[in-house]
C-alpha cells in the first residue's frame, strides 16, 4: 500500500459499516423476518459472513433448501418491517468522527457521493436523519436499475455525473464488494476495518489503503488542487 497521500477530488462512500453503524438494526430486522416466516434465526457470526451481498442473496444463502425460492418474498417482508415500519434507526448511529470529518472534506473542496446496496428511498431518509448534507449524489443499487456491487456501474455513473476522472476518485467501504467494485472501476480503494467484513478478508484484497477509524481518512486522502 502507498505511504503518501493520494490526491483526489471525489470520494465515494459506502454507508452501512462505513458511515453509520446499522448492523444491529439490520441484523435484528433480518432475524425478525426469518423468525416470523421460517421459524429460524441466524447467529451474528453467520450474519457477518453475508457482508456486502444484496438482500435477496443474503436470504438465499441462509434459508433452507425448500424456502430458497421464496427469497424475494422474504426480501419484501424485511423491507416492510425495516423501512416502511420505521426500524431503520432504532439503534443505528454514525461512527465516531464521521460528521466532522465529512464537513472537513467538504471545506477542502472534495466532491462526495454515496454508492450503497440499500434502496435510495431509505438512504435519503437516513442521510436526512443524520444531517449529512454534503453528499451530492446518494444512490443505491437495491430497487434501482444499477447492477449490484461489485459491478462498477454505479461508480462509473457517479464519476460521469460529477465529471470527475477515475484517477481523481476513491471509494471508501467496509466490505469486499466495495473494494472489488472499486478495482473493477479502475479507481483507488480504501478499506475500513471497523465495519462488517473481517479485516483479514479486506487485507487479502490489497486495497490502496486500510484505515482503522474514519478520521484516519484525512491522513491518506489529500485534495487535488489544479489551480
Amino acid at each position: 500500500m502507498s505511504e503518501t497521500k493520494n490526491e483526489k477530488k471525489l470520494i465515494i462512500f459506502d454507508v452501512d459499516g462505513t458511515i453509520w453503524d446499522s448492523e444491529k438494526d439490520v441484523f435484528l430486522s433480518f432475524n425478525h423476518t426469518l423468525k416470523e416466516n421460517a421459524n429460524m434465526e441466524i447467529s451474528k457470526e453467520q450474519f457477518q459472513e453475508l457482508a456486502g451481498l444484496h438482500l435477496g442473496e443474503m436470504f438465499r444463502k441462509v434459508l433452507p433448501e425448500e424456502e430458497k425460492g421464496k427469497a424475494e418474498e422474504y426480501e419484501k417482508k424485511y423491507k416492510k418491517y425495516y423501512i416502511d415500519e420505521g426500524h431503520y434507526v432504532d439503534a443505528t448511529t454514525l461512527f465516531e468522527n464521521v460528521k466532522e470529518t465529512i464537513e472537513n472534506f467538504k471545506s477542502q473542496g472534495f466532491r462526495m457521493a454515496v454508492a450503497s446496496s440499500k434502496p435510495k428511498r431509505i438512504l435519503d431518509k437516513m442521510v436526512e436523519h443524520f444531517g449529512l448534507n454534503e453528499f451530492e449524489l446518494v444512490l443505491g443499487t437495491e430497487e434501482s436499475n444499477f447492477k449490484h456491487k461489485p459491478d462498477p456501474e454505479i461508480l462509473n455513473y457517479i464519476m460521469n455525473e460529477l465529471n470527475i476522472p477515475k484517477e481523481e476518485t476513491v471509494i471508501v467501504g467496509d466490505s469486499k464488494t466495495d473494494i472489488v467494485a472499486g478495482k473493477n472501476a479502475g479507481i483507488d480503494t480504501i478499506a475500513v476495518t471497523y465495519g462488517y467484513d473481517k479485516p483479514e478478508n479486506l487485507r487479502n484484497l490489497n486495497p490502496t489503503y486500510i484505515v482503522d477509524d474514519f478520521k484516519s481518512l484525512e491522513k491518506v486522502i489529500k485534495y487535488k488542487n489544479n489551480e
